[in-house]
């Protein structure tokens, strides 16, 4: 196992859980991914409009993780959290409960903000769920989590839009490797598949309009015929945990988180900036902070959100941050079939990038059939290729510029 930041304590994964719409098990997400899945249908919306599919995630049964009355008092997206965290915990055998809890999210409760306007309009304020402030706000997720795994600790809610659950993952990066708390656990969740939410992404002409009966090819990243992202919902948790303490109980070790760093474009708020440098600013800082040099990096999970603008932008930052070694390097995009789960998706895609370490493979960019000349990186096109990798990024960029990235070692 590579050796950890540098300095502080080695920081492990112990425990991951996980919602998406392609499985709710790291194994099941894994399956998605490596056979090129996808998760993308047909969504069901108030009215039509010119997105017409997303990432749902079916058959989810919050009554699975909360009683009747709990079920009644929170909303979908506090539902996924919880369920994802009660799964990571359990997964990582702690019997203590962890010290802090760091929640990625880009929207928080928008769909429940929607159903209150909707509710506004057709019957008054005084038909408005009275319990409707604590179903929307971001935090409150976070708060469900908290009570239900006895936190006392730090619980803190990151809201950097799509890069939100990736720079959750450094918060608890550094709670733990400061010794500051023997185990954390971060974690990310969306849930924007309502019509004010998606209608919003539509009016920035940011969402593909492929037809439902193209769904499954809808998600393109990096192809010459992408023609934008596709929404969707999720949520996903991992247990951070010290050496010291994963060791002292035996604990089964999933990965190793080495480093994290953020930056900011700080040029625009929704396009980002077309030769990448402050994105891959991220990435180097984000391998320095791991005390590995860019280099050394053997395989990068995308972003790849298959918009115009984004996907050459990231590849430009890649080249950037890893120079020549940038067209050694296989990268996956797997949003090609998780669709985009904006503040979530860097927790969802960091338990697949754990899962390709531990497999030796990367899984295919899928619908990958036409590259695009400026996309002119390994994005391991179709079909999943053997790589043994030791040393991984998770890199993460969203509306305001944001930019984040995580660097993984192997276990």
């Amino acid at each position: 196992m590579a050796s950890g930041g540098r300095d502080g304590r080695r920081v492990f994964v112990t425990g991951m859980g996980v919602e998406s719409c392609i499985g709710d098990t790291p194994d099941s997400l894994w399956e998605g991914l490596v056979s090129g899945r996808s998760g993308i249908r047909r969504m069901s919306l108030e009215e039509p409009l010119p997105c017409e599919v997303g990432g749902v995630v079916e058959d989810f049964e919050p009554l699975d993780y909360l009683k009747p009355q709990q079920v009644r008092r929170t909303s979908r997206f506090q539902q996924l959290l919880l369920a994802a965290v009660i799964k990571a915990w359990a997964a990582a055998g702690r019997g203590r409960p962890p010290h802090a809890l760091y929640v990625g999210t880009g929207g928080g409760g928008l769909q429940e903000a929607g159903e209150v306007v909707t509710t506004l309009r057709a019957r008054g304020w005084t038909k408005v769920n009275r319990l409707a402030l604590l179903r929307l706000l971001p935090n409150m997720a976070a708060g469900v989590a908290a009570q239900e795994l006895s936190v006392v600790g730090p619980v803190q809610t990151v809201n950097t839009a799509c890069a939100s659950s990736t720079d959750a993952v450094g918060m608890g990066l550094r709670a733990v490797r400061n010794g500051g708390a023997d185990a954390v656990v971060v974690a990310g969740v969306e849930s924007w598949l309502d019509f004010p939410s998606v209608s919003s992404f539509v009016q920035l002409d940011t969402l593909s309009r492929r037809p439902a009966a193209e769904a499954e090819r809808a998600s393109r990243p990096f192809d010459r015929e992408r023609d934008g992202m596709v929404p969707a919902e999720g949520a996903a948790a991992l247990v951070l945990e010290s050496e010291e303490s994963a060791r002292r109980r035996g604990a089964q070790v999933q990965a190793e988180v080495l480093g994290a760093a953020s930056t900011c474009d700080a040029s625009h708020l929704v396009t980002p900036l077309p030769d990448g440098a402050q994105a891959a600013r991220a990435v180097v800082g984000a391998c320095a902070d791991a005390g590995v040099e860019p280099s050394e990096v053997d395989h990068i999970s995308a972003h790849g959100t298959a918009t115009r603008l984004n996907d050459v932008a990231e590849t430009r930052a890649v080249k950037r941050a890893l120079g020549e070694r940038a067209r050694e390097v296989p990268i996956t995009a797997p949003k090609s079939v998780l669709g985009h789960a904006c503040g979530a998706c860097g927790v969802i895609e960091s338990v697949g990038l754990i899962m390709s370490m531990r497999h030796g493979v990367v899984p295919p960019t899928a619908n990958l059939e036409c590259p695009d000349p400026e996309c002119d990186l390994d994005y391991t096109p179709l079909v999943a290729r053997p790589w043994r990798m030791t040393t991984a990024v998770k890199q993460s960029f969203g509306f305001g510029g944001q930019n984040a990235a995580v660097v993984f070692g192997a276990a």
